[in-house]
This record gives C-alpha cells, sequence and structure tokens, in this order.
C-alpha cells in the first residue's frame, strides 16, 4: 500500500518461555517487499540523522534499541514520531523528508523497498522544497 504520507504500524507479536519474537511476516507485516534492511547505531551521545528524502524508496524504521523521535515532513504536513518498542514500525513514503533524532546508544533498523541508490536521495533541502513544496 504506497501512502503518501507516513503512519504508524505494529508487528506481530509472539510471546513465549523465552521471550518474544517480532515478525513482519504476517498480513499486517510491511506495505512493501523490502530489498534492503541495515541497521544505525548511535553514538552514546545525542546525535542527528536523516536530513534526506527518496525519489522512490519507501522505508520502515523501526527501534530495536532505546527510542528515536523522528520528524517528518511532506507535501502536505510536518509531523513528529516517537519510536520506543521493537513491534511498532514507522513507514515513510518516497518524498517524505526525515530528520531522526536517536537515544544515546539507539539501535535503529531499517528496511527498504529498493537496493541502495545514490540517484534516489534527495539530500538538499532547498531542493526537496522546490520538488515537493514548491
Amino acid at each position: 500500500m504506497l501512502s503518501s504520507e507516513p503512519y504508524l504500524l505494529s508487528f506481530l507479536q509472539l510471546p513465549d518461555a523465552g521471550g518474544t519474537l517480532v515478525s513482519t511476516q504476517d498480513s499486517a507485516g510491511l506495505p512493501f517487499a523490502a530489498r534492503r534492511i541495515f541497521w544505525v547505531f548511535a553514538a552514546d551521545h545525542p546525535t542527528e540523522r536523516g536530513g534526506h528524502a527518496h525519489r522512490t524508496t519507501e522505508e520502515v524504521l523501526t527501534v530495536v534499541q532505546g527510542n528515536v523521535r523522528v520528524e517528518t515532513q511532506t507535501a502536505q504536513e510536518k509531523r513528529e514520531f516517537y519510536l520506543d518498542a521493537p513491534a511498532q514500525g514507522l513507514y515513510i513514503p518516497p518524498f517524505c523528508w526525515i530528520t531522526v533524532h536517536p537515544s544515546p546508544n539507539a539501535i535503529l533498523c531499517c528496511m527498504t523497498s529498493t537496493v541502495f541508490e545514490e540517484s534516489d536521495y534527495i539530500r538538499e533541502y532547498a531542493e526537496f522544497k522546490r520538488l515537493v513544496l514548491s
């Protein structure tokens, strides 16, 4: 399901005596087939990441450890999301500018609909404004 706005989604949780398994394999899993998965490890002090948008790539962000505050901006609105549980993800559509503020020692898992392609990135906010906000 391609949405033009970011939104939160919940992953399936399967608790058992050994802990809890979180899965995106159920019918409410990812809104796309993941082509790339990577983890971002924050420093032991406050940092800022992101500062970009994508032309075609969809993303789902989920926190594995710690928490993150994600600022999003689309043509329609600016929003802020807080991720603090591995069973919750944040869908990021194409043409959505993101800025990520991880807590110290946070681990963020990112799942994307495409493989890495530098030409897909919009790294300058002025270009984003020209393409999306004008």
